[in-house]
């Protein structure tokens, strides 16, 4: 191999990994900042992440409404759940009902979500327990599958379950 040759070998690489690392970098800046790069609807459509189980339909619901996103929100409800939503927020503002949502989130400390029946492959029942700091609420949410995605259809009037030890106290002997 000449000099020449392998100058030429040199110089491609270089160029590749400064390339490389001018690319990495402003996908870490881009990343941080929170935007995100305009891409084709056919990429988005074939890495959108549905919800695999009915649990993380729920927990999708829950970062949706603590993030203020509606949009996201909403998508996570069907038939007339879905409609009732809508209809509220045409009656108020997009940016209110982000607010009621982002302030309804703010109120409990923790979830906990478990199913407590499947009777089949596209319907689900879960039972979410919002831990507060005086007491426990528990609803039953209740699911569809809808092409590969799980949205919610139904929930039931909540429930108060008193708790022994308020959350957060401590706990002696």
């Amino acid at each position: 191999m000449s000099r020449t040759e392998e100058s030429t070998i040199l110089d491609r690489k270089i160029v590749f990994t400064v390339s490389f690392i001018v690319a990495l970098l402003v996908l870490v800046i881009v990343r941080t900042n929170g935007w995100r790069l305009p891409l084709p609807s056919w990429v988005t459509r074939s890495f959108s992440s549905a919800p695999a189980t009915p649990e993380d339909a729920v927990y999708g619901m829950l970062d949706a409404a603590r993030a203020g996103d509606t949009k996201t929100y909403l998508a996570s409800f069907s038939g007339a759940m879905h409609d009732q939503l809508v209809q509220v927020v045409k009656e108020n503002s997009e940016a209110g009902f982000a607010a009621y949502l982002k302030s309804q989130n703010t109120a409990f400390q923790g979830v906990a979500v478990s199913v407590t029946d499947r009777p089949s492959d596209t319907e689900a029942q879960l039972r979410v327990e919002y831990v507060y700091s005086n007491r426990n609420e528990v609803q039953s949410v209740f699911l569809r599958k809808e092409s590969s995605r799980w949205k919610i259809v139904k929930v039931a009037g909540s429930e108060q379950v008193k708790t022994l030890v308020p959350y957060g106290s401590a706990v002696t002997e």
